[in-house]
């Protein structure tokens, strides 16, 4: 048998063996993914509470540009990969831009583009298109520390 009993903490899917459990807070936490063993791993509190059991998606969608068009072969070929991935809900190709909608409390966008550039597709290189890159990873990490800061309760004060 090759799988656990437990369930991935991110998706909910049947745990791998193969996929080496994460310790946190004392607990072992099992993944049915690499991908889910990341996302875990960056931020534990999201995946580790009884909040983020309840939690719901948070949909993203973006638009990627790569340096050259794809043909129609690639591009069929890419979809099923990209939609093969934890949270990616939909793919359109068309020509040197991919437009995604993904759960970003299961994947984020440098999640997709680090597999894009891992099956050799370059992004596109302008400095805009850096520019651009760069504030969304950086907004993205911004909503995943803030769903996994505490929240303080405020408590009035006797009368």
């Amino acid at each position: 048998m090759n799988q656990l009993e437990d369930s991935c903490p991110v998706c909910g899917m049947s745990a791998e063996i193969e996929v080496p459990p994460v310790t946190y807070n004392k607990m072992y936490f099992h993944f049915c993914s690499e991908q889910c063993r990341e996302t875990f791993s960056a931020h534990p509190v999201i995946y580790s509470s009884r909040t983020g059991k309840a939690r719901s998606e948070i949909l993203k969608r973006r638009a990627i540009h790569l340096t050259t068009p794809l043909d129609s072969e690639v591009s069929a070929l890419l979809v099923p990969y990209l939609k093969e991935m934890m949270g990616v809900k939909m793919v359109i190709v068309e020509g040197d831009t991919i437009s995604i909608t993904y759960d970003l409390l299961q994947v984020t966008e440098s999640q997709i583009e680090k597999a894009l550039g891992e099956i050799g597709l370059q992004l596109g290189g302008s400095w805009l298109e850096h520019l651009r890159r760069a504030w969304v990873d950086n907004s993205e990490e911004i909503e995943l520390d803030n769903l996994a800061a505490p929240r303080y309760h405020r408590t009035r004060p006797q009368a």
